[in-house]
């Protein structure tokens, strides 16, 4: 045998005749016809011994009436529609409406493979091979198929974005015909250009992104039930979770301390007899239950293969499969060990996408019934599989019996070869045609793309909506509402959606900060959730229609002066929890007038101080009764005390001015839980008075600001829902344009002003007239001052340039003599390269002085005309209007 490698082969090029293989194909089919006609009657025989799936398989036929062989027939005269579309609005590119040899080629195959598989099983349902495209050309679905990569995360990252990128951006439409064939089958690129296609155009492009991600998808033709074929979502219940914000509080677990002695427990002297006996029959009844329940499901199976009406099996559908551990897939091979210990690679499996949903589901799912063919833009494979549920199709495409292949060999990681014992395979060169096959990669659709404004708009109008079970899901693009809604669900207590019970609205881009918003219908609930960094570092709001109900404000803590952490307000009352406050306070309840908001009981709770400190002022509650004037402390437990100690003071009258206060003990009531704990002191009771009427004082200001701020947060709210606005990045290309187009105007404005300031001559006199800026005409004192300021700056500055000139100039000089000086002196001294060197430096400074001279000179003579200049052209200016007298006084 010789020997086999795989090698690249070259491309076939060649121009096709569309009569050469007439007389060939018809002799087939005289052939073929006749081999049916001889076998027809054991057809017959056996028809009545075929199990019920081939009964149902034999009423498949897609157009009544018509011959079998005649559906899906590929026009071998390969017409062309030049004339029609060279020139057309749309600008298609030439593939579009014309052939390629190579193409031509394929399609001439595919016919030829139809018919065979026509004859050979008349019953099967017509296969989509070429359909017509944009441009009326018939093209090879496997052609169609346009690999591309995006450079978005989304559609690189994951299957699941992928699939509902499509499912969004693409509005489905139900072909006119279910139960026949496509008429058309345009390309992806135009597809995403329109926006709105059929089943086989959205499979086909959903197949393209995935394929261009590196996944091992494939198109997939086949029936499905009439809710998947027409989109109906009817009875699907919601199929994403709820996202939905709960502040959760978080509680302090205290760990109880391990103790080393415990007391046994007692024993359980009743009787279990009749719980036991209970339990029993309760695990019977749930065995018996189950058994039941897998009796129905069983039943409910099996009266799922029976057809719904007449149409059941013929309703066409396209969808995608990704096929896992496919041979020609470029992801890691699922591997698993077998019981002899051996790693083995694990079969091919197949995972079914909805490009209408978008849904992702197991190959056992229910709304596919049938799958005829099956296709990437490698190969073409048709299902001959024998099946009662597409659960149970095997999806290794290299076994033949299973699948048959339109292109043999390829793809070249499908190539299997089978040898007897004798016969061995080895690595060597044979000729480049026994390895020589038909490929179908010779893509006629343009490289897809999408620009940065469809893909964010994503939603073909802005926005979807789909009813489910019980739910209607809405969503929004970014920035297509006025207040920044992205997405709407709402839940109904029925199946059709009549009765609402909760709302849920998510929200982007705004400048509250706002992200979500709760409604519950029955209660008339708001629930209002923010994200971090307002400035009022609020989180949530609670509240009702009803502003008489109750009210919830919850803040992040840590973000807080005070760490205010959430605020109930209730009619008649405000109550402050706080987190990690500095004072230990913990809880803040004030209790006031509705109406007057005047003060009549403040409540305060903190946490215990360090443990075994007996005899500090370890405060556990404050009570402040205004009406009453009283003050209330209640400490926390001591240890071995069963109750708490607790001092009540009496406010005593306000001292007359510039007087201390004076205590009373009789105005003081002291409970001591333990009596041996220290006795107070009346001194620490006073002290203890003191600090309890400063808090007091504090509390009342404290009350106040909590009022003022409550209020602003509220009134912000009402500004902020009355009148939302939204932000976008820095960096936002859609939204910064007209930011960036006024900078640019700016820009140039600013660059046209400083033409116009260069092209006309500089002035002297500005900077000393802003001094009198706010003057509408100088007096001529201030206008001669600013005469001679301008005209002695001007001779200072060419002075102090004259005198650093002359400066450099006798510093030359000086350094040249120098110079000279020492070569005479050791003119024998020095070898010929140390001379030359030395000379060369003395001819650099002669250069150099001289320059500096003529600039000296070139400098005073410049000066001076330019001093004179100014001058005149200070006389002439009308803002300092001297007169003849005054010129001459200062010419003196």
């Amino acid at each position: 045998m010789p020997k086999v490698i795989f090698q690249k082969y070259k491309k076939f090029s060649g121009t096709i005749d569309p009569n050469k293989h007439a007389a060939k194909l018809k002799e087939i089919e005289e052939r073929r016809t006749e081999e049916l006609e001889m076998s027809y009657e054991f057809e017959e025989e056996m028809e009545e011994e075929e199990s019920e799936f081939e009964y149902e398989e034999s009423e498949l036929s897609l157009s009544e009436g018509d011959p079998a062989i005649q559906i899906g027939k590929i026009d071998l005269s390969f017409p062309e529609t030049t004339e029609e579309f060279q020139d057309s609005p749309q600008c298609f590119p030439p593939s579009y409406y014309t052939l390629s040899s190579k193409e031509r080629l394929l399609l001439l195959y595919a016919e030829n493979f139809r018919k065979q598989f026509v004859l050979s099983h008349p019953r099967r349902r017509a296969m989509v091979l070429a359909l017509p495209n944009e441009c009326k050309v018939q093209k090879f679905v496997c052609t169609t198929i346009r690999p591309t990569a995006f450079a978005y995360p989304e559609l690189v990252s994951s299957v699941e974005e992928i699939a509902k990128f499509v499912a969004d951006f693409v509005q489905y439409e139900p072909m006119e015909d279910q139960t026949n064939l496509p008429t058309r089958l345009i390309s992806p690129e135009t597809l995403l250009r329109k926006r709105r296609g059929n089943s086989y155009e959205m499979a086909t492009l959903l197949a393209s992104m995935l394929i261009g991600a590196g996944h091992p998808a494939m198109v997939v033709s086949g029936v499905a039930r009439q809710e998947t074929v027409l989109n109906d979502q009817h009875n699907v219940p919601y199929p994403y979770p709820i996202i939905k914000e709960e502040s959760v509080e978080q509680e302090q677990v205290k760990e109880e301390q391990s103790v080393k002695y415990k007391l046994r427990a007692l024993p359980d002297l009743e009787s279990h007899l009749e719980e036991e006996m209970a339990e029993v029959h309760k695990r019977r009844a749930e065995e018996q239950r189950r058994l039941e329940e897998n009796l129905l499901r069983k039943q409910m199976a099996d009266l799922e293969l029976l057809a719904v009406d007449r149409y059941h099996y013929r309703r066409s559908h396209a969808w995608v499969v990704i096929i896992n551990n496919a041979p020609w897939s470029v992801k890691p091979r699922i591997t698993y060990t077998d019981v002899n210990g051996d790693v083995v690679e694990a079969p091919p499996t197949g995972v079914f996408i909805e490009p209408s949903t978008g849904f992702i589901c197991e190959t056992g799912c229910k709304q596919y019934i049938l799958v005829d063919t099956v296709w990437n833009q490698y190969n073409y494979y048709v299902n001959k599989q024998k099946y009662q549920r597409v659960g149970d199709l095997r999806w290794d495409l290299r076994d033949i019996n299973d699948w048959e292949h339109m292109l043999p060999g390829e793809p070249p990681e499908m190539r299997t070869y089978k040898v007897s014992s004798d016969e061995n395979i080895t690595d060597g060169d044979t000729d480049v045609n026994d390895e020589k096959h038909l490929d179908a990669i010779c893509y006629w659709v343009n490289r897809l793309h999408i620009g940065f404004a469809d893909y964010e708009q994503r939603f073909p109008g802005s926005g979807k909506k789909v009813q489910y079970k019980g739910a209607i899901h809405e969503r929004f693009s970014p920035y297509s509402q006025r207040d920044g809604k992205v997405m709407q669900l709402t839940l109904f207590n029925d199946n059709i959606c009549t009765d609402p019970r909760v709302r849920y609205e998510y929200y982007k881009n705004r400048f509250d900060l706002m992200e979500q918003l709760n409604y519950t219908y029955e209660t008339d609930h708001y629930e209002e959730l923010f994200t971090k960094g307002r400035n009022d570092s609020l989180k949530s709001i609670e509240y009702f229609s009803d502003t008489s109900l109750p009210r919830r404000l919850s803040f992040s803590s840590n973000s807080r002066l005070d760490s205010l952490e959430t605020v109930d307000l209730n009619p008649g009352s405000i109550i402050l929890h706080y987190k990690d406050q500095s004072d230990r306070c913990w809880y803040r309840e004030f209790q006031f007038k509705p109406g007057g908001g005047v003060l009549k009981k403040v409540v305060e709770k903190f946490h215990r101080s360090d443990e075994d400190e007996i005899g500090s002022n370890d405060i556990a509650s404050r009570t402040f009764l205004f009406h009453q004037n009283k003050i209330i402390l209640q400490f926390h437990y001591t240890f071995g005390a069963l109750t708490a100690t607790t001092v009540e003071f009496t406010k005593p009258p306000k001292p007359d001015y510039g007087k201390e206060l004076i205590y009373d003990e009789k105005l003081t009531k002291i409970y001591r839980a333990n009596p041996l704990d220290p006795i107070r002191t009346n001194l620490e009771l006073y002290k203890l008075l003191l600090e309890q009427l400063q808090s007091e004082d504090r509390i009342r200001k404290q009350f106040e600001k909590i009022q003022d701020d409550l209020s602003n947060i509220f009134d912000q709210r009402r500004m902020e829902k009355k009148e939302p606005k939204l932000k976008f990045g820095l960096f936002d290309p859609l939204r910064n344009g007209a930011a960036r187009a006024i900078r640019m105007q700016q820009f140039k404005e600013e660059l046209e002003q400083k033409r116009e300031i260069a092209s006309k001559p500089a002035d002297f006199l500005a900077p000393y007239l802003v001094p009198y800026k706010l003057q509408d005409e100088l007096t001529q004192e201030q206008a001669v001052g600013a005469y001679h300021a301008c005209l002695n700056d001007l001779k200072t500055r060419f002075v102090t340039l004259l005198n650093n000139l002359q400066r450099q100039y006798e510093d030359l000089t000086s350094e040249a003599k120098s110079l000279n000086r020492f070569l005479n002196k050791f003119e024998n001294q020095f070898d010929n390269f140390d001379y030359n060197r030395l000379v060369q430096q003395a001819k650099d400074l002669e250069l150099r002085k001289r320059m500096v001279q003529q600039r000296l000179t070139l400098t005073h003579q410049e000066s001076q005309k330019k001093y004179e200049w100014v001058k005149a052209s200070l006389q002439k200016d009308p803002r300092l209007n001297l007169k003849m007298e005054d010129k001459k006084t200062s010419d003196e």
